[in-house]
């Protein structure tokens, strides 16, 4: 941004406008006035030198996407640091011992998704040159291909998709409102198809469902996927002021330029506060949602059954998994409130601990710029 301000400047600065117009009017008491035509010249070059400035930044910015999307590495993910689902992903990276890259998104241009893919959302993961998205098949794939051996080509045809389609739901939520007839002009005579993965909570190996300890860990990551993940945004985004505190850390990590840090931190903060309230109603969720989010984590430990983890001894999937939920808002005013009421502390540092260990690349927070302070670490003891 600092560049392109510079460049402006410099040609505002060095536009020889008077070589253009050299015909003055005489001002009251015979001063001099600026010719008439100056400002309006001015102003035409100053709107045609951002036009081009944004578009070179434009390019160069598409040209160093490609430049990083070239770098090589088995395992690149694409990522907002802050977003749940990443999170679940990078997570199980973590835990894979696996070397890989990080590419963080800009959620505006998305340049760097469209260096690489025509996929638009994240988490995508190029694994072995395959793009791989939606975060639960994307986990279910890597653990695949690490439990059985599979090439991971063979591995991703384990996972067909399914298209379903909705003519109530699928229009998306400003479109659901518009007549019928608007809509089959839109999108012809069918609706967009809803892509579903039948078996994503599956582990393609010998018999599945004949493991109990496997039925066990669906049905786990099943509830992660339908019910906590709808405790999240209505939390963080509670109030105003939580609002803009995770806009600041989302600004803070996220891939922003310094201009569009400055309005996603407020427009951000005011769209996602308002969607928070609606995702409340959608989910029947309390008047105080930090209710229903005490509740889910409650129900967590509880199932831990008093063995350090969900999988027993060692983490489990669902282990994974839900420790990438909590770490997209950890050291958010939900995670502090959410320490001091429920047990939930104790397990998170164990698998905190736990994936540091078994990370290749180092244990890689959502919000890096967040300190967990003391009596949250006593919390955790605890």
């Amino acid at each position: 941004m600092s560049r392109l301000r510079q460049t402006l400047s410099f040609i505002y600065a060095n536009t020889n406008t008077r070589a253009l117009y050299t015909k003055v009017r005489p001002g009251k008491n015979n001063t001099m006035r600026k010719p008439f035509a100056v400002p309006l010249v001015r102003t035409l070059l100053g709107i045609t030198a951002g036009i081009t400035g944004c578009t070179c930044m434009y390019f160069l910015g598409k040209r160093e996407a490609k430049a990083k999307a070239g770098e090589s590495a088995r395992f690149v993910l694409y990522q907002y640091s802050n977003c749940p689902f990443c999170s679940k992903v990078r997570a199980y990276l973590h835990s894979s011992g696996q070397d890989f890259q990080i590419v963080e998104v800009n959620p505006i241009t998305k340049a760097e998704l469209k260096a690489v893919t025509e996929y638009r959302k994240v988490p995508t993961l190029i694994a072995d040159g395959i793009t791989l998205y939606e975060s639960s098949v994307v986990n279910s794939v890597l653990e695949t291909h690490f439990t059985t051996g599979r090439p991971i080509s063979e591995c991703v045809q384990l996972y067909p998709k399914q298209e379903e389609f909705d003519q109530t739901v699928e229009y998306g939520k400003i479109r659901t409102l518009l007549p019928s007839a608007v809509k089959e002009w839109w999108y012809g005579k069918n609706p967009p198809a809803k892509v579903t993965f039948p078996n994503k909570y599956s582990i393609m190996e010998a018999d599945p469902d004949l493991n109990e300890e496997a039925v066990r860990v669906k049905k786990w990551r099943k509830w992660i996927d339908d019910h906590f993940v709808h405790m999240i945004s209505p939390n963080v985004y509670r109030t105003w002021a939580e609002s803009l505190v995770a806009f600041d850390y989302f600004t803070s990590n996220g891939n922003f330029t310094d201009f569009q840090k400055t309005y996603i931190r407020y427009i951000g903060a005011i769209a996602m506060f308002k969607i928070g309230k609606t995702l409340k109603k959608r989910h029947n969720l309390a008047d105080d949602v930090r209710i229903d989010m005490y509740a889910s984590l409650r129900k967590w430990t509880k199932g831990l059954e008093g063995r350090p983890f969900n999988g027993g001894d060692a983490p489990n999937l669902a282990d994974i998994e839900m420790w990438g939920m909590c770490s997209a808002f950890h050291g958010m005013p939900t995670w502090q409130d959410a320490c001091q009421n429920t047990k939930i502390a104790g397990w998170y540092t164990r698998m905190e601990d736990y994936l540091g260990e078994k990370s290749a690349v180092g244990l890689i927070p959502a919000n890096p710029t967040l300190v967990v302070g003391e009596e949250q670490k006593q919390l955790a003891v605890a």
